[in-house]
């Protein structure tokens, strides 16, 4: 049987700002993991990989570039070192583009994108909002999910300049970080395990796939 690929993506800002919920943020995303792990586990005729970025002015870091999810270790503080400016557009365009130039040798696969950042862009150099925009709208029209994730901006705002129909905003406090992560797990893989039957169907298309997630619709959390 043909199984169906999830690339699951994460898109961490790690700039200076950060710094004050740094182990919650850690933690987080290990929770996202091990929920991953779960659902793999639930539903093995799924392959489910991660790539997990954390961005600042510094660098694009790629802690994990679509990694099989059994294969993959708990973040460490290691990895995540805040630090410097939030260069977003950059670091969603070049993972996006990326994910989607691996998925052009599938036929079988969907992706989800997670932003999670505490602030507005302020650095970016070879991306621009239209740009990004345009992106999203583009691989949305592919079936792809998206979700952006804040705190200290307006969160509403900016997803909805960027045609991301999921978005959540958070206190940025130790619990206000762990509410967060929870919901918002809690909520996605609720979408994911209403809409893989028909994505694992070895009988119907991938055009036929993508006009199912295009009838559900991309928004799966109401904040």
């Amino acid at each position: 049987m043909k199984k169906t690929t999830i690339h699951n993506v994460i898109i961490l800002d790690k700039s200076g700002s950060m710094s004050s919920i740094a182990r919650q943020a850690v933690d987080g995303v290990n929770e996202t993991i091990a929920s991953i792990k779960s659902m793999q586990e639930k539903h093995p005729e799924q392959d489910n990989d991660l790539t997990l970025v954390a961005f600042c002015g510094c660098e694009l870091r790629v802690i994990y570039r679509s990694l099989p999810i059994g294969q993959v270790q708990p973040m460490t503080e290691r990895d995540y070192r805040p630090c410097c400016m939030t260069p977003l557009y950059d670091a969603i365009g070049n993972t996006i583009t990326e994910v989607h130039r691996h998925m052009q040798t599938e036929e079988n696969a969907m992706a989800s994108v997670t932003v999670i950042t505490d602030g507005y862009e302020n650095a970016s150099k070879e991306f621009s909002h239209t740009a990004i925009r345009s992106l999203i709208e583009a691989y949305k029209n592919e079936g792809w999910l998206f979700a952006y994730i804040g705190a200290d901006h307006d969160v509403e705002s900016v997803a909805y300049s960027l045609n991301i129909d999921n978005h959540l905003r958070f206190q940025k406090t130790s619990e206000g970080t762990r509410h967060m992560f929870g919901r918002f797990n809690e909520k996605r893989m609720g979408y994911l395990e209403d809409v893989m039957p028909s994505m694992c169907d070895t009988n119907m298309s991938a055009s036929e796939k993508i006009n199912i997630l295009k009838e559900r619709g991309s928004k799966f959390f109401e904040e």
